[in-house]
Parts: structure tokens; C-alpha cells; sequence
């Protein structure tokens, strides 16, 4: 019966074997992958993986007494086929490079051929938003990407469509204020300097209210009794059932410490920064960038360099 076991578990080793010497075969082919793109190789591979380990663990599972060193021919089955993806999609020359997959949310950095530190991140939700007439979709771009910056405690600038899908989301009216505006800081609607605020009412008669004059770079919260703040950034500006979209280049509308201690920039407005959100970590969440906890940031940014290749699939 023993013989019989051994004869099925060496049977199915070699016919493992076969399964990943042709898939990695059919992959070096320059006939047949000369026009796929790298990040396909990655998913192809991972597919033979994921394909391996199904029809293995689950009869693994269901023997009893199987040797150890099995289970150990299994593992090294699968590390061969995560090896060959790598060697594959990796160009030679590159002394180091910062692999991203956007389904598994997960981060890896390869050096010389083995992997040197690894991380959960959080990569593109895949949600559309559209704003007259424009449709943009919240994804994490795929392909191959090089670091063209590197920045300790970044500001964010959050984009018009950050407060459009607020608005929308927690049903409020959104107030786009210009240089100049005053605005009534208990219902977010514009008024006239001579009808409210620290001038006295001529609507009714009745009494001062708080306004927010919108000056030269910045918002000011002008109170009934004359005294005058500035109104510290923060992410939203809720004032009633409005939300107030500060002006581009106002000290209300630049961020800190949203991003984390640091970001490494990719171009067009993608980068890989840090996350309040830490509980959303490993989850497909962001609006495109790539977002990791703070000390994995930290330990990214220390090992990386401006030029190291990103590969995003």
C-alpha cells in the first residue's frame, strides 16, 4: 500500500515538473512573447503558480503520513516557478528593482536576485468619477515606471475631484471660493461685505455672524465681535451644508502629513507615499498611488534610489 502512495507521490512530482518546465519554456519563447507586455509574463506565472499549489495542497491535504521531505518538494516546486517570473521580467542590468502587484497589494524589492524586503501596500480602487463630462477612473497604472524623486515630509495639494466626490459622498453643496469672496461661515453661502459678518445686518437687523473672507493666499475667519484667524488647513472645510474648495496655491489647500514622513514620486501625479488609513492597508482602496504603513515606508525610502525601475502589474 506504502509502494503504491510513493509511486502516486513520485508520479505527480514529475508530472509538476513538467508543468513548470513548459510554462517557463513557453515563456523565454521570443516567437510567442515578443509582443506581450511584461507585466502579462508576471500574471502568466503566477497563474502556472496558483495552478500548482491548487492541485497540490488539496491532495497533500487529504493524505495521512506523507513524508516531510514532500512537502518540502513542494515548496521548492513553487519558489522555482516565483524565481523564474522574476528572472524573467527583471532586466539584467538592474541592480535593483521595486516589483508592485496591484491584486495582491503587495510590495517587494529585488537586488541581485533575491528578494531584500517586502510589504503589504494599498494600489487603485478601479471607482470612476465624472466631472463635466469627464470620466477618470481611480487605478493604479501597470507597466514599468523608474523613481523620478524623492521627498521627506511631502505636502499634498488635494485635487478638485477630492472634494467633488466628498460632496457627493456625504451630500453636501460644494462652494468653489475666489479671492475676494465672503462667505457665511455658518452656511457656506456668499455674502455682501456691507450686509453681514462684522458689518451690522441691513437684511433684518440682526446681529453680526462669522464670515470667511477669502484674501490674497489664504482664508480668514472674521468673527462677530471683529477678531480676525486664519483657518488652519485641513483636508475639508465644512460649513453647514457646504463644503468650501479652497483656491489652488492657498495655504488652506497645501496638506501635511497626509502622505507620511515620505514619497517617492513615479510621474504624473502617481507616487508611493505613506497612509493615515493604515487599516486599509492590503486592500485595493487608494485613487491610483501606492500606499504603504510608515515604517515600511521609511525602510523603502532608506533602501531606494532616484532611478531604480518600479514594475507594477
Amino acid at each position: 500500500m506504502a509502494s503504491h502512495w510513493h509511486y502516486r507521490l513520485g508520479f505527480l512530482g514529475s508530472w509538476t515538473l513538467f508543468v513548470i518546465a513548459a510554462g517557463v519554456a513557453g515563456l523565454s519563447g521570443a516567437a510567442e512573447w515578443a509582443n506581450l507586455r511584461d507585466a502579462e509574463r508576471v500574471g502568466r506565472l503566477e497563474r502556472i503558480d496558483r495552478l500548482i499549489g491548487s492541485r497540490l495542497a488539496g491532495t497533500v491535504a487529504g493524505w495521512r503520513g506523507v513524508a516531510a521531505e514532500q512537502a518540502s518538494r513542494i515548496a521548492k516546486l513553487r519558489s522555482d516557478v516565483a524565481e523564474a517570473s522574476v528572472d524573467l521580467d527583471e532586466p539584467s542590468a538592474a541592480a535593483q528593482t521595486i516589483l508592485i502587484s496591484t491584486a495582491e497589494n503587495r510590495l517587494w524589492v529585488r537586488r541581485g536576485g533575491k528578494t531584500i524586503f517586502q510589504a503589504v501596500v494599498s494600489t487603485g480602487k478601479g471607482t470612476t468619477l465624472e466631472i463635466a463630462g469627464r470620466k477618470m477612473t481611480f487605478d493604479t497604472p501597470t507597466g514599468r515606471f523608474h523613481i523620478l524623486s524623492k521627498e521627506e515630509n511631502p505636502v499634498w495639494v488635494p485635487p478638485d475631484w477630492h472634494y467633488v466626490e466628498e460632496a457627493r459622498k456625504r451630500k453636501l453643496e460644494l462652494v468653489r471660493a475666489k479671492p475676494g469672496d465672503i462667505i457665511d461661515a455658518e452656511t457656506g453661502q456668499p455674502v455682501a461685505e456691507g450686509a453681514s459678518g462684522v458689518w451690522s445686518l441691513l437684511d433684518g437687523g440682526g446681529p453680526p455672524r462669522r464670515v470667511l473672507k477669502v484674501e490674497k493666499d489664504s482664508i480668514v475667519e472674521v468673527r462677530p465681535d471683529g477678531a480676525e484667524r486664519e483657518v488652519e488647513p485641513k483636508e475639508f472645510l465644512r460649513t453647514g451644508k457646504a463644503l468650501i474648495v479652497p483656491p489652488l496655491g492657498f495655504k488652506q489647500r497645501r496638506l501635511e502629513k497626509t502622505l507620511g514622513r515620505y514619497r517617492l514620486n513615479l510621474g504624473d501625479g502617481y507616487a508611493l507615499h505613506g497612509t493615515q488609513a493604515t487599516s486599509q492597508l492590503g486592500r485595493s482602496v487608494s485613487h491610483g498611488c501606492v500606499r504603504l504603513a510608515d515604517d515600511d515606508l521609511e525602510r523603502l525610502y532608506q533602501m531606494s534610489k532616484v532611478g531604480d525601475e518600479v514594475i507594477i502589474y
